[in-house]
This record gives C-alpha cells, sequence and structure tokens, in this order.
C-alpha cells in the first residue's frame, strides 16, 4: 500500500501493510444501535463522521483497523510503546510485534539514525527544545553523534566476536539504534497518537512518523481525517 520514509535519510520507513474498514464502517458502527446501515456514503454520514469527531464520541473509530510495518530509532520506538501499555481500551485491536535483538543482529553499522540539524535545550522546558545550533556547532554535534554510535556498534561486533550471546551484547547500543515492529491499532488510537506527535512540543522525529500516518491512512478513511483536521485546526 506504499511507505514513506519519515526521517528522510533512506533508512527510516513506514509502510501500511493491511486495513479494515473505511469511512462507511465508521458511518455504520455507529448507527448499530438503531439498526439501520448505509451502502454508500451520503451527505448526511459525512456530516455524522463530523458530528462524532466534534463531540468525541469515537468508538465507532474502534472498527477500523490499520497495520504498519514501522522502522525507526529505537528511543523513536520507545516513546511510540507508550500508546500500547497506557491504552484503556480493553476491547481494542491494539498490537505491537517487535524485532528482537536477542535473536538476530543489528544489520550493519550504517543502521543508526543521526540527525542533520541539532537543536538547543530549551530554557523554560525541560523535555523540550528550541532554535538549532550555529553551523560550525552543529557538524561537530554531528561527528560527536556519529563517533559514539560507531563505538557502539564496534563495541557490539567485539563482543559478538568473543562469543557473548546477543542478549547480552545488545546492551552497548545506543538508543539511536535501529529497530523496526508491527504496529495495529485502530483509527481511534491513531487519532489518538497524531493528536499527541504531531502537536506543538512533540520530538520532531516522531512527529514526522505521526505525518507520514496520516498520509498513508488519508486515502481510505478521508472523511474522518479531514473533520478531524478541521477540529484540530480550530483547537489553535
Amino acid at each position: 500500500m506504499g511507505y514513506i520514509d519519515p526521517l528522510k535519510d533512506g533508512k527510516s520507513r513506514i509502510e501500511l501493510i493491511d486495513s479494515m474498514g473505511n469511512d462507511l464502517s465508521i458511518v455504520n458502527d455507529a448507527r448499530a444501535s438503531f439498526e439501520k446501515t448505509s451502502s454508500q456514503l451520503q451527505d448526511q454520514d459525512i456530516k455524522l463522521i463530523k458530528y462524532l469527531i466534534t463531540h468525541n464520541h469515537t468508538s465507532p473509530f474502534r472498527g477500523v483497523i490499520f497495520k504498519f510495518k514501522v522502522k525507526a530509532p529505537l528511543y523513536i520506538c520507545r516513546q511510540w510503546w507508550k500508546h500500547v501499555i497506557a491504552s484503556n481500551h480493553n476491547d481494542e485491536q491494539l498490537g505491537w510485534n517487535e524485532k528482537s535483538f536477542r535473536y538476530v543482529a543489528i544489520d550493519d553499522s550504517n543502521e543508526f539514525y543521526i540527525p542533520t540539524i541539532f537543536k538547543q535545550q530549551a530554557k523554560s522546558n525541560k523535555q523540550a527544545t528550541s532554535g538549532s545550533l550555529e553551523e560550525s556547532q552543529n557538524n561537530l554535534a554531528i561527528a560527536i553523534y556519529q563517533q559514539q554510535c560507531e563505538a557502539s556498534y564496534e563495541a557490539y561486533s567485539k563482543l559478538l566476536a568473543l562469543g557473548v550471546g546477543r542478549e547480552q551484547a545488545r546492551g552497548v547500543l545506543i538508543p539511536s539504534v535501529y529497530t523496526s515492529w508491527v504496529w495495529t491499532a485502530s483509527l481511534q488510537s491513531l487519532l489518538h497518537f497524531i493528536d499527541l506527535r504531531a502537536g506543538e512540543g512533540a520530538q520532531s522525529e516522531i512527529g514526522a512518523y505521526a505525518q507520514a500516518i496520516i498520509d498513508l491512512v488519508s486515502p481510505i478513511v478521508p472523511e474522518a481525517i479531514q473533520a478531524w483536521s478541521s477540529l484540530d485546526i480550530s483547537k489553535n
């Protein structure tokens, strides 16, 4: 169904590998209590989708399911994982199957994410950044960052060569190493993820993945994404 390289480094990737349902599914689930269904999406159905989003009646959005294959730096993966363990919808389809460095070695020394632009630590927010480093400082930051990635991989390789098991050798890998996983989630969960990760204050790298999700699912649920986007804009 197509893929996107969110971080534009030739390594990152998010691919929509399967889906179930569409805008019409949302409408028919919402009208289940009246035992009514629509066979084609009409103007009144689009209005219903807008109403559901505006008033936060989002349980009908759980019936639309998406499955993604994601490749991202480990620290992005761990931010993402919070959306799985924090889910309070016990009956919701929310799956996570991740590559394990216990079973497979990392692919090669280039499988690390190295930012091209480094931002400054925000003075008023301990968990945020603001502005970018001056060019010479940015170049030095890239060199330091890359050196540490290479040192991490070298230590990992030496441990494997000594016969150390992968489950222990992986401990020296730094959080910028790439990993991959399959994520299955409802449209309701996707919109919640996007609200938090594409908004102001979110880390730019995970924000790039959130935007990629919008681009991938919009052709399948265009009316829902349009209604959600309009509501999101009205909040700002």
